[in-house]
């Protein structure tokens, strides 16, 4: 072999080399955009940063100038905290069906207070109403959800939009079509009377049928809320989950890695299907010499408000189940449409694994197995731009034995300490900014929600690391024999030159 070939294996060698021990180097941060002046900037993270960092608290994370220097940052909202809920009754008025959409403010004035009264007395019949209006001006706080009571006598499928308003003229959509439900199927009596509100924020409420010929007479609207200073970031969800094992009376469902899940969507797949069902969290047992990682518990209200509604005789369960909720699922075809599971809520912490149990064969689910969505709220810090841009934000790979999270340069702080004359009572005032993970981080968080089912074996596994490393390893020791083969080579050549 020639010096000229040897070379230029060497070099090949050594650029295999470092690229499989960079692809063994997990990335740990990701570039941040900074929209307006600042000096303080408002970031929302990607719900993919779990699947990240180290620590299910993210204690881990940091956000560096350009200079990489930690800059001071706090969580916006104690999201840990019990949250302060209320319901209250809230005043609904029935609409006539010849109302035209901007015609609304035409019927009411405004207290003082902010509340309405009603102008013109002669309001038609709850049975006539094609709409009606939904007076939550005197609720405080954020709207969880709504709570309708309809008349007794009323059954069947009742769809509906809603609309928020500030002012009766201007009005905006909130979230697509819902339904009330009142069916009889089985033997079982199916009632869906509350509607997840996602943490509005409104004065106003428009209630308009989808059919006005199918609509109910309203008796009642009840509104639960919780009193939140900061608004809250928009649920966000996964793809759709198949399980990834189904036993006789059980499927399991893996979750993307870290998650604090706080909305589960149950999708049967066979049309006319209803089955009682326990929804459970797994988690995996950790090895005995495995760290102890830190692990963050968001409190969501809607699951603190429902929860109690659990029945008296849970279906069983089996060791390392956490039972969360017990409900029907279903998927009904009626004259008006196509009646469908809610949204259900859970507690928010992390779990690996999501089991659907049924009160018989897992076969009352139908032929194919369901599918699911999780949701989650992110969270979000602001953080003071101190330095030269550009800023990043950091986590790290792997927990650190024996570290003191908050003891570490950058941790967090608390809002009153990184904001002077920070009122608890008052939004803080601060600027956007963005965050787009690297490749490796969006890539797995696909993975983990894929339609398929996920495998055993997870994109950034202990095993996977060692494989690479095992490669590396070889190419070093391919380089060696390379390496001795030459240096063997030229004494051959000096010795026959001396000779």
């Amino acid at each position: 072999m020639s010096d000229r070939s040897i070379h230029v294996v060497f070099i090949a060698l050594m650029a295999a080399a470092a690229a499989g021990a960079a692809q063994a180097q997990p990335v740990t941060s990701a570039p941040i955009a900074l929209h307006g002046t600042g000096p303080y900037h408002r970031l929302t993270l990607p719900l993919a940063i779990y699947g990240r960092a180290a620590y299910g608290d993210l204690g881990d994370l940091r956000v560096h100038n350009a200079a990489g220097h930690a800059v001071p940052y706090a969580w916006l909202r104690n999201e840990a905290a019990a949250p302060r809920t209320a319901s209250q009754a809230v005043p609904i008025f029935a609409l006539p069906g010849n109302a035209a959409p901007g015609d609304t403010a035409l019927a009411f004035t405004v207290r003082p207070d902010g509340s309405l009264a009603l102008d013109n007395k002669a309001t038609p019949k709850p049975n006539d109403a094609t709409q009606w209006l939904i007076d939550v001006s005197q609720v405080k706080g954020s709207l969880l959800q709504a709570r309708f009571e309809i008349a007794p006598d009323a059954r069947g499928l009742f769809a509906f939009r809603l609309e928020a308003s500030e002012d009766l003229r201007q009005w905006r959509p909130v979230g697509g079509e819902e339904q009330l439900v009142r069916l009889a199927h089985g033997g079982q009596t199916i009632e869906r009377m509350a509607v997840e509100l996602g943490n509005l924020r409104t004065r106003f409420l428009r209630l308009r049928w989808s059919d006005p010929q199918q609509g109910a007479p309203l008796a009642k609207v009840e509104i639960d809320s919780v009193q939140e200073v900061e608004p809250v970031a928009p649920i966000e969800w996964s793809g759709a989950l198949k399980p990834e094992r189904c036993a006789e009376d059980s499927c399991d469902y893996l979750l993307p890695r870290g998650l604090p899940v706080q909305s589960l969507r149950i999708d049967l797949a066979d049309i006319n299907t209803l089955a009682q069902v326990g929804v459970s969290g797994l988690v995996d047992a950790a090895p005995a010499s495995a760290i102890p990682q830190q692990q963050f518990v968001p409190r969501n209200p809607l699951y603190a408000l429902r929860h109690q509604q659990r029945r008296t005789t849970p279906l069983p369960t089996g060791p390392g189940e956490a039972p969360l909720l017990d409900t029907v699922v279903y998927r009904l075809a009626q004259a008006g449409g196509e009646a469908r599971s809610p949204v259900l809520a859970l507690d928010g912490a992390v779990y690996s694994r999501l089991r659907l149990r049924t009160s018989g064969p897992v076969s009352v689910l139908g032929a194919t197995p369901p599918t699911i969505a999780v949701g989650a709220t992110p969270r979000t810090l602001v953080f003071l731009a101190q330095g030269g841009a550009p800023f990043s934000l950091a986590w790290s790979a792997a927990p650190d034995k024996g570290a003191v999270q908050g003891a570490v340069p950058g941790a967090p702080l608390a809002l009153s300490t990184l904001i002077p004359g920070y009122a608890a009572d008052k939004p803080v005032v601060a600027d956007d900014a963005s965050v787009t993970l690297p490749v490796a981080a969006v890539e797995a968080a696909v993975a983990a929600a894929a339609l398929a089912p996920v495998p055993e074996t997870a994109p950034n596994d202990p095993s996977r690391k060692w494989w690479l490393w095992g490669a590396l390893g070889v190419g070093l020791l391919l380089l060696a024999g390379m390496a001795w083969s030459l240096f063997a080579s030229l004494r051959k050549d000096r010795a026959a030159a001396s000779d």
